[in-house]
């Protein structure tokens, strides 16, 4: 099965990529050479990102890769899609070993560049070479440097630093292109040469990057901050940070020079090998949150939403379920999943119980639960609603345990099929009664021994919260990180996982 295009989602007008930062990539495509540091400790992502931006500007830069550290075998293996295209551009020299046995060292080295009318000034390299040569870096050359019969000394200039100098022979011949030359990484490369990795960088970003417009690329090992960040032109860092009990992967901006960056943090996933960058401050006025087509385990009740569904197998009935609403989640979120919830239940003519966490238009309750007939619905409501809607139950706020007397509620609850749903607020309860939670679990229970389905609503706020957890059978948790919004099952443990919407449709993408 042939690997899905990584830009097949890419809109270059948006401020996301798809798959990589925009920032990123305008700032290649903008005008002259420039140099990006991608830098991140193991296992961050690093080579898989320097690959997609190869590939993210493939049909406009001419490209050239080479990596140090691991060998071609293994990257053909960890990304399929890429023999393919080493086979078609002659993308990649992986290694040193490789590169050797493929330079021609009869002179003919340049494979008929020499005939290009356009050069590329090489003073910083041959300045590097020849303090290799006079032995004043690098490592020693058991062979020393050839003697001619005058006493003078050829210096084979190409032996010295091959996949420099091919480097520079690809930009050359591309002129005036610019090309995109990747070196992963540049401390593997420094330790083979023996020479300061800044030596490198340095005669790259004079000779390529500042001289003939290149675009360098250099994968740095470490995430930490070094003397070497002011060498390049834009600094990207890949981190893996901890979040809970998991791990989120976030790409920081930290400088692109001479660009604009509109947002300097993305949380992406490594899911399927690719870095997908997730999408922020979603609009999701004009979303549906579709149904589940898939029956349930027995045992099982549906939160309406197929996603939910989906990842939880459902909420478990005669037990209590703990939504819990971290700072910043968008209220379209929100109230779109309280209707998917309520709508599902009284579609099955189920009785339906609702507190609100906030404060309903019952104008407009209807259209929210697309239509359908409220007759099994009963909005417990405290406020000062007159209560002569027929399913609003006008609570007295005094006393909660009084309020939700199940005697009361049953009797509402006559006509309606079992399993019941009971949807609570345990903050919009708080702030009427105080404190809610010993009386709160009166109610909990008796739900729980009839078998029907409990979803409490909480934030960080709530003074309930850590008891609700404890008697909770499931508690999961939406939260906002830097403006995209994450999910994770606190009880049981999950992955975390990122809002998306594709075409219109809303889902979790796991963050892997």
């Amino acid at each position: 099965m042939p690997h899905p295009d990584i830009f097949a989602r890419c809109d270059v007008s948006s401020t996301t990529a798809g798959a990589l930062p925009r920032e990123i990539i305008d700032f290649l495509l903008s005008p002259g050479g420039h140099s990006l540091l991608i830098k991140g400790d193991a296992g961050t992502g690093k080579t898989t990102m320097a690959l997609q931006t190869i590939e993210a500007l493939s049909d406009r830069q001419p490209e050239y890769y080479l990596s140090s550290r691991v060998s071609d075998v293994a990257l053909y293996h960890q990304f399929p899609w890429l023999k393919e295209r080493v086979e078609k551009n002659h993308l990649m020299r992986a290694g040193m070993a490789f590169l050797r046995r493929s330079w021609n060292r009869d002179g003919s080295k340049r494979n008929d560049l020499d005939d290009v009318e356009l050069h590329v000034d090489r003073r910083e390299l041959n300045r590097l070479e020849g303090q290799i040569e006079a032995g004043e870096l690098g490592l020693d050359d058991e062979d020393g440097p050839a003697m001619n019969a005058d006493g003078s000394i050829t210096v084979d200039v190409g032996s010295m630093l091959p996949e420099l100098e091919m480097a520079y022979d690809i930009a050359e011949s591309n002129l005036p292109k610019k090309t995109l030359v990747v070196l992963d990484s540049v401390e593997a490369l420094a330790e083979n040469y023996g020479i300061p990795a800044y030596r490198i960088m340095n005669a790259l970003q004079k000779d390529l990057v500042e001289k003939a417009g290149t675009n360098v690329v250099f994968v740095m090992e470490t995430a930490e901050r070094s003397h070497l960040d002011y060498l390049g032109d834009g600094i990207v860092v890949l981190r893996n940070s901890v979040h809970g009990s998991n791990r989120v992967r976030t790409i920081d901006i930290e400088k692109l020079r001479g660009s604009s960056i509109r947002n300097w943090r993305y949380i992406f996933t490594l899911e399927g090998g690719r870095v997908t960058v997730m999408d922020r401050d979603l609009d999701l006025q004009n979303v549906h949150l579709s149904r589940n087509d898939v029956e349930l385990p027995a045992g099982r009740g549906s939160f309406g939403w197929s996603e939910l569904d989906r990842l939880f197998g459902g909420a478990p009935l005669g037990s209590l379920t703990l939504l819990e609403i971290g700072a910043g989640i968008p209220m379209d979120l929100l109230e779109r999943m309280e209707a998917a919830l309520v709508s599902e239940h009284l579609r099955k003519g189920c009785g339906v119980l609702w507190y609100p966490q906030r404060t309903l238009d019952y104008g407009s309750l209807s259209e929210r639960l697309e239509g359908i007939p409220l007759d099994d619905l009963h909005v417990l409501d405290a406020s000062e609603a007159d209560g002569s809607l027929p399913f609003v139950k006008k609570m007295e706020g005094a006393d909660l345990a009084n309020d939700l007397r199940w005697d009361s509620l049953k009797y509402l609850l006559k006509d309606s099929k079992e399993p019941y749903l009971s949807v609570m607020g345990l903050d919009a309860l708080e702030s009427v009664y105080g404190k809610t939670v010993p009386k709160l679990i009166q109610h909990v229970d008796l739900m729980r021994r009839g078998g029907h389905m409990v979803v409490m609503e909480a934030t960080d706020g709530s003074a309930g919260l850590d008891v609700l957890s404890h008697q909770a059978r499931l508690h999961i948790r939406l939260e906002n990180l830097n403006g995209s919004v994450l999910l994770r099952g606190i009880k049981p443990t999950t992955i975390c996982y990122c809002l998306e919407v594709v075409e219109g449709v809303p889902g979790w993408k796991p963050m892997l």
